[in-house]
């Protein structure tokens, strides 16, 4: 019997045994399979890098590039000689959050359901960021102003994302959290000394400098007017100026776009840094380079003047776009084709040899063949302002504020809470001074007609993916986006 009891006993200790080596193993395999999951995947299409330069409120025609004169950007404009440059690019919405997010999805915002600044982001929307990452880019972000704060869930699928504020005291006694283009260039040095540059980058640099207050750094203060700040009118003075003189450069006015130029200027020389650190790193001739404005800004050529948000004039929806293809191939191409801002996310993938996502409202431009479009471009745009509630149809929260829609060189504008529209050839009349509706004759009626049933159509597509104003901190986000001159306080 205790032989018998002796043998069960090892038999049992067997069995125990051989239970736990069977975890040990199933542990190992899981614990192998979740680092497979987990590993990047290797990328090895035509880039090793992508690089996103993104400079928030910035004219297109404030860029010598673009035909500008008088403002001095050297190093934008040899990017620019040895890039595909988009002549006629425009964003789809002139306010910062709602627009990168366009950039970054390929979607209008009536798709991707950001109205505006204060926002957040929906998960479900698939962004650059994350599709990059997917395919094995290591993806760094680097921030300049509080509107694009992860707290708003722009970050989606950034591995690294630097948004480090200066909390600044300006002139008209704000308290601001953004950072000037010098700092943000610094954290993007640093960055690349303590981390080194992997196989493939992914890294999305953001200026925000030619944003209002327009308070340039020495020499750029006094690059165009020799006064500097010194007795500059205060902005509420300089509207009023606007006011008095609709449409017209008077001397206040122009004090203050000088120091908005002033801004860009700045804006250029810390992007001739950047560009230089990428140069030095060996990475430009590698990488697929994109530069863009987020919008415009308008200045005095409309209302709201030196503002952005509430209009859809060219002022605030034309933007710059430059594309450098890797060994500056193609350089120096000029794409006269209509594209926006929801068509750069489909051209990059396309470029890279990634797959598209099929719901997005943009169309890819082919890069490789000097930027011709695929079709006839019919594109459409909305102002994110004013915030009225009774503006704001149930449908989608922007659907009852100005918008438009571009075809060929003519442009419809409509203004759903004002009653009024108007038509504008871009070509003859650039700056939209001339509405060319009462004194139109029939075909050009026709053609408008047929812009106003296309734009009516478009809205009436409208299917936001749920988004709601940030509710962590809230009177800390109000505070700070007041400061930035987005909300009424």
């Amino acid at each position: 019997m205790r032989v018998v009891a002796w043998m069960t006993w090892l038999a049992r200790i067997k069995d125990v045994a051989r239970l736990l080596v069977m975890s040990g193993v199933l542990l190992a395999l899981a614990i192998v399979g979740v680092q497979c999951r987990g590993r990047r995947p290797v990328y090895s299409g035509p880039v090793r890098h992508v690089m996103f330069i993104s400079l928030d409120t910035a004219r297109a025609d404030h860029f010598g590039c673009y035909g500008n004169d008088w403002i001095r950007t050297p190093r934008i404009d040899a990017l620019a000689s040895k890039s595909l440059l988009f002549e006629n690019y425009v964003t789809v919405v002139p306010t910062t959050l709602a627009s990168h997010t366009s950039l970054f999805t390929g979607k209008y915002p009536h798709s991707h359901g950001v109205p505006r600044n204060g926002f957040k982001v929906h998960p479900k929307n698939v962004m650059l960021a994350e599709i990059l990452q997917e395919a094995g880019f290591v993806t760094a972000g680097f921030i300049a102003s509080f509107v694009l704060d992860s707290r708003f869930d722009f970050a989606q699928g950034f591995d690294f994302y630097d948004e480090r504020f200066d909390q600044l005291t300006t002139l008209m006694g704000d308290y601001q959290e953004q950072r000037s283009a010098e700092a943000v260039t610094d954290a993007v040095v640093e960055y690349l000394n303590r981390s080194g540059v992997p196989e493939n980058l992914f890294l999305f640099v953001h200026y925000f400098d030619p944003h209002v207050p327009y308070e340039p750094p020495p020499p750029y203060d006094t690059l165009y007017d020799p006064q500097g700040r010194e007795d500059l009118p205060a902005m509420e003075s300089v509207i009023k100026s606007c006011l008095e003189q609709p449409g017209q450069e008077n001397p206040a006015a122009g004090r203050m776009a000088r120091q908005y130029a002033g801004e860009i200027s700045y804006m250029d020389a810390q992007v001739g840094r950047l560009l230089d650190e990428l140069n030095s790193r060996g990475i430009l001739d590698e990488a697929l380079v994109v530069l863009t404005s987020d919008h415009g800004e308008n200045l005095w050529d409309h209302p709201n003047y030196f503002d952005h948000g509430t209009t859809t004039y060219e002022s605030t929806m034309r933007a710059a776009c430059l594309i450098r293809l890797p060994a500056a191939a193609r350089g120096g191409t000029r794409v006269e084709d209509l594209v926006a801002s929801t068509d750069i996310l489909p051209t990059v993938l396309d470029y890279l040899g990634l797959p598209i996502p099929k719901d997005i409202d943009g169309e890819a431009v082919d890069l490789a063949a000097g930027g011709k479009a695929a079709s006839e471009r019919v594109r459409f745009g909305e102002a994110s302002k004013p915030w009225k509630e009774d503006w704001m149809p149930p449908r989608w929260y922007n659907g009852g504020k100005a918008r438009c829609v571009w075809q060929g060189n003519l442009k419809y504008i409509q203004v759903p809470y004002a009653g009024t529209e108007a038509l504008y050839d871009l070509t003859a009349d650039p700056l939209e001074r001339h509405n060319l509706l009462p004194e139109a004759e029939v075909e050009l009626l026709a053609r408008m007609h047929a812009m106003r049933k296309a734009l009516a159509a478009w809205s009436e597509s409208a299917r936001p993916l749920p988004s709601e104003f940030s509710g962590e901190q809230y009177e800390e986000t109000v505070r700070k986006l007041q400061a930035l001159g987005y909300l009424q306080p």
